[in-house]
């Protein structure tokens, strides 16, 4: 099996993650691969550094017709079984060939920019949804859950250290980590952390919304207990130093950070969003909060503080639910699983 990825752009986001991790697995299972990148893409440079092939063109460029070209004929140098293109920019450059192009649904499905998807993979159900409203045939469609960054290699994770951070060593910790963006919900956990006296919290993220946050935590006198700490590809630092993660998110159709938070042990609160809603049992393996409910998500945050006993208990079921369905040793099967299977079937004509 022979596959090229296909990535344009550089900067931060769960997608440009969830790529560095799946070459990384395909590349330990002696999988064949190429990558088509930026220069400024540092997940690539990184693929490229335990051993993956890169090659380095100007994505987005300034002329796209030179772009499509380019990327199309080192596709017909490398006959590929497998074309994966990573967002949709770089999708729509995809002219049909004798692979399977493998596609990620996005929530907000751009029928043209995937036209020439033979196969998506949806990271929630509500993507899948999406794509199937759009005309997408349901075989075409397959929901996979991101890779959690427990797949990549690691001799020992040590909690991030706190006076790096500024923060007291016998303080209890508050974690969070989004995409500065209304729906992630951050100003909400500020305003629940104003209500609650005593605890630091990190923010691991960054987006055009930061100024305004670290405005609101100005604002609400919480900024002193405050830490921003930029974008974080690996939360399993902060989440070994934290007491608690908090995923606010007022819109979130996936679950990765509670997902980190179970494979770290560390006991989750969570609003009760699509994503979050179903992945959580409350009260099971985590705590559920009705969305925007800021009272409600100081309580859960000062009962977890509180009955210490009782948080163990919730992170320990989270742990064992990480443990049945998000495991490396799951999810890497199922990834290599679908792709093997994709070369074995007939490629079809994509949706118009």
């Amino acid at each position: 099996m022979k596959i090229v990825h296909v990535t344009s752009g550089a900067g931060y986001g769960g997608t440009r993650a969830q790529f560095e991790r799946l070459v990384r697995v395909l590349h330990a299972a002696g999988i064949k691969q190429r990558v088509i990148a930026s220069a400024a893409n540092a997940h690539a440079a990184r693929a490229h550094a335990v051993g993956v092939e890169t090659i380095i063109m100007e994505l987005p460029g300034t002329f796209a017709f030179m772009d499509r070209r380019k990327i199309n004929a080192e596709l017909k140098r490398y006959t590929p079984d497998i074309v994966m293109s990573w967002d949709q920019t770089s999708s729509a450059l995809i002219e049909p060939g004798g692979y399977v192009h493998v596609g990620r649904a996005p929530l907000n499905y751009t029928a043209p920019q995937l036209a020439t998807c033979n196969v998506l993979i949806a990271p929630s159900q509500a993507r899948y949804d999406g794509a199937i409203a759009a005309g997408r045939a349901p075989t075409d469609v397959h929901v996979l859950p991101n890779l959690p960054s427990t797949v990549l290699p690691a001799t020992g994770v040590s909690p991030f250290d706190r006076k790096k951070n500024f923060t007291p060593a016998t303080a209890r910790l508050i974690f969070t980590a989004a995409r500065f963006e209304d729906s992630k919900g951050i100003a909400d956990l500020f305003a629940a952390l104003a209500n609650v006296s005593g605890l630091y919290l990190w923010v691991a993220g960054d987006g055009a919304h930061r100024a305004a946050l670290e405005e609101r935590a100005y604002t609400l006198g919480i900024k002193p207990r405050v830490r921003f700490l930029g974008w974080q590809d690996d939360l399993r630092p902060y989440l070994a130093a934290a007491d608690v993660f908090v995923c606010p998110a007022r819109q979130e159709d996936l679950s990765d950070t509670i997902v980190e938070a179970w494979a770290a042990g560390t006991p989750v609160i969570a609003t009760d969003s699509l994503g979050p809603g179903l992945l959580m049992k409350n009260q099971e393996n985590g705590l559920l909060v009705s969305v925007g409910d800021v009272k409600s998500l100081a309580d859960a945050i000062k009962f977890m503080m509180v009955e210490k006993d009782a948080a163990q208990k919730l992170a320990h079921a989270g742990a064992v639910a990480y443990a049945q369905s998000f495991a490396p040793e799951i999810l890497n099967k199922k990834y290599i699983d679908l792709l093997r299977g994709l070369i074995s079937r007939p490629v079809t004509t994509p949706l118009a």
